[in-house]
């Protein structure tokens, strides 16, 4: 393939990109929007950030948000590499962006994470790891199956709980640098 048949073949690719997302949008505002399940999603956005914002231990807010986006970055990266590779789908969605489910991965996990951080910090962050990801691989998100915000296609949710448990282990190390100073 020569440099020009790479572009004209990105270009092409490019336009059902397009077109595939603008499908998604059409699902979205046609199928899903204003329905009980489109309102959990919605309410998995919101609910666990005002949970957030009132239980939080509010001097530790700013390291707990930075483990927290560290998370969204991970899992943002992680969700491209898997529905890009069809290993799994989020079918419907609160926000009609194909390759993101933003209940999931913006709001439930980050904020699942910074509670577990910040309650009982002495505990082995080996054995909270486990924990929460057993939680969100095992009931998490078999329950998102079962409303049709997730749908695994060639993925197992035992893969899910080793990501889940290196999540928050990245998460506990970037929470606990001393490097916080003063500008």
């Amino acid at each position: 393939m020569t440099f020009e048949e790479g572009l004209k073949q990105v270009e092409k690719a490019s336009k059902l990109i397009v077109k595939a997302n603008n499908m998604v949008i059409d699902a979205t505002m046609n199928g899903f929007l204003f329905t009980w399940k489109w309102w959990i999603a919605v309410a998995m956005i919101i609910i666990p950030w005002v949970i957030w914002a009132i239980f939080r231990k509010k001097e530790s807010s700013a390291r707990l948000l930075f483990a927290s986006f560290i998370v969204m970055i991970l899992s943002t990266n992680l969700d491209a590499f898997g529905v890009e590779n069809g290993k799994w789908t989020y079918p419907l969605k609160a926000i009609p962006i194909p390759t993101i489910s933003y209940s999931f991965r913006y709001s439930v996990i980050p904020v699942l994470i910074m509670f577990f951080l910040q309650y009982k910090p002495q505990v082995n962050p080996l054995i909270k790891a486990v924990i929460f990801a057993g939680v969100s691989a095992y009931i998490g998100m078999p329950l998102m199956a079962l409303i049709d915000m997730y749908k695994k296609v060639d993925w197992a949710y035992t893969y899910s709980f080793f990501l889940l448990t290196v999540f928050y282990l990245v998460a506990h190390w970037f929470s606990r640098r001393k490097s916080f100073k003063q500008l």
